[in-house]
């Protein structure tokens, strides 16, 4: 690679790179914070939450590089137009496609990694996260339930006790919420078994007082045992739009239901709007004399908010069936090029600037 290539290369990755991080470390806080809430809230492993925050991480990047790509294009070419470095090129032999092929070797490159990053990690993670939250939500660990405060023990019971002893909990109550039903149980012994594989028994002894809630003002139920234990199934069944997102790519080949073609084009989508997103921060860096850098930065993030706002709405019309399949998302990048690129070849076929 020559000498000119690489100097565009680094100008234009370097706010590249610096714009990818600033957005990582945004969206790792946001998750970070909410996760560790939930940590210290439930009582759930430090370590597992941290390696659902970087999942939901790296679940972004398919959505974040592409923005940062535009961002530093528009800043990196928007720095070498005002420093009047693009002129001074082409006046030094490098015309405007040199400039142009140079920028696009490396896009192509990004558009590559995103395009694993797609098709091949984003269900790896995805089917990864989802196993992490269903064994926190089904993990009714009584070790982890601190006495004399309510903790919610999962989704469906909140826990108080007085004390704890020998992996169990002394003089307890819970409340059971489920759909149709929530219950009351009052006893001096909580102890908990694995029933069999996917399913928890909790085990209540001593004096049990069991009181079913009945809506509408009716009596509640009130039963008095000795020994009263409750089975339940500790993994609830994954939702449809889990297991489309875990999904392997093959498996969404195979698939004709708007729901999973959806998410099969979104993951073609992504490398797509890498290349439409640089070829529109090529446009937006050109240099008028009244703007300066921050009103090209701003309108390039308005931009691309508005690019994945539509993105966004497109996704629910295929979904619902209220989008062709063909073409699909893809008409917003394929639009978006084809202006583009008419506009690129219309310059280079008339003089002016060299972007």
């Amino acid at each position: 690679m020559h000498l000119i290539e690489r100097y565009l290369a680094r100008e234009v990755l370097r706010p590249v790179l610096s714009v990818l991080a600033f957005l990582l470390v945004v969206v790792l806080v946001f998750y970070a914070s909410q996760l560790l809430a939930r940590a210290a809230a439930e009582s759930l492993p430090l370590g597992t939450v941290m390696t659902m925050a970087v999942l939901r991480l790296m679940l972004y990047l398919d959505v974040l590089v592409p923005a940062s790509v535009l961002l530093g294009v528009v800043i990196g070419l928007g720095r070498l137009q005002a420093g009047h470095e693009i002129e001074a090129m082409a006046a030094g032999g490098a015309g405007r496609q040199r400039i142009l092929f140079g920028l696009a070797y490396w896009v192509l490159i990004v558009a590559l990694i995103v395009a694993c990053l797609s098709l091949l990690f984003r269900p790896w993670a995805y089917s990864t996260l989802y196993a992490l939250e269903r064994d926190l939500a089904a993990e009714l660990d009584l070790s982890r339930i601190e006495p004399g405060r309510f903790q919610v023990g999962d989704q469906q019971w909140l826990i108080y006790a007085e004390s704890a002893s020998n992996g169990g909990l002394d003089q307890v109550l819970v409340h059971q919420r489920q759909p149709g039903f929530q219950g009351v149980l009052r006893a001096e012994r909580l102890e908990q078994a694995v029933a069999q594989e996917d399913r928890m028994r909790l085990i209540f002894t001593g004096n049990v007082q069991s009181y079913r809630i009945v809506p509408g003002g009716e009596d509640d139920l009130i039963g008095h045992f000795d020994r009263f234990e409750v089975e339940f199934e500790t993994r609830p069944p994954p939702r449809r739009e889990q297991l489309r997102r875990a999904m392997s790519t093959t498996e969404l080949l195979a698939h004709d239901s708007p729901i999973e073609r959806a998410e099969l084009q979104w993951r073609l989508l992504s490398p797509l709007s890498v290349i439409a997103l640089a070829l529109l921060g090529m446009a937006m860096s050109r240099i008028n004399p009244r703007q300066g850098q921050s009103a090209r930065v701003l309108g390039a993030s308005l931009a691309g908010t508005l690019y994945f706002s539509v993105l966004g709405v497109l996704m629910n019309w295929l979904e619902q069936a209220s989008l062709p399949a063909l073409p699909g998302l893809f008409v917003l990048p394929m639009s978006l090029m084809l202006i583009l690129g008419a506009r690129f070849l219309l310059f280079q076929r008339g003089p002016g600037s060299v972007l």
